[in-house]
C-alpha cells in the first residue's frame, strides 16, 4: 500500500513538473529596483540633484517634489535629497 502512494506522489509531482508552486512568474526574472529604467522625457530635472550625473546615462528612481517628478541614479541619491531636498540644486529641463 506504501508503495502504491509513493508511486501515486511521484508521478503527481513529475505531472507537474516538481514544481508545487502555483506561481507562474520565474522569480529569477523580477527586476529589482537597480535595474528598472524610466523613460528620461518623464522626469522635470536634467541631472541627478544628489550626484550631478546626467539623467540621459539612466534613471533608476523616482520621487515627486514640489509638483514635479525628478529622477535619480539609485535610491541611494534619492533617499539623501528626500532626507534634505533643500540642500540640493535642481537643474531643470
Amino acid at each position: 500500500m506504501k508503495a502504491y502512494i509513493g508511486l501515486f506522489l511521484i508521478t503527481a509531482l513529475a505531472a507537474c513538473g516538481g514544481n508545487t508552486s502555483h506561481e507562474t512568474r520565474d522569480s529569477s526574472m523580477a527586476a529589482t529596483p537597480e535595474e528598472v529604467q524610466y523613460d528620461t522625457s518623464l522626469v522635470a530635472n536634467r541631472r541627478d540633484p544628489v550626484c550631478r550625473m546626467p539623467i540621459k546615462a539612466g534613471i533608476y528612481d523616482t520621487a515627486h517634489y514640489q509638483g514635479a517628478v525628478l529622477g535619480f541614479c539609485s535610491s541611494a541619491c534619492k533617499d539623501s535629497f528626500l532626507l534634505k531636498p533643500a540642500a540640493y540644486t535642481l537643474v531643470m529641463k
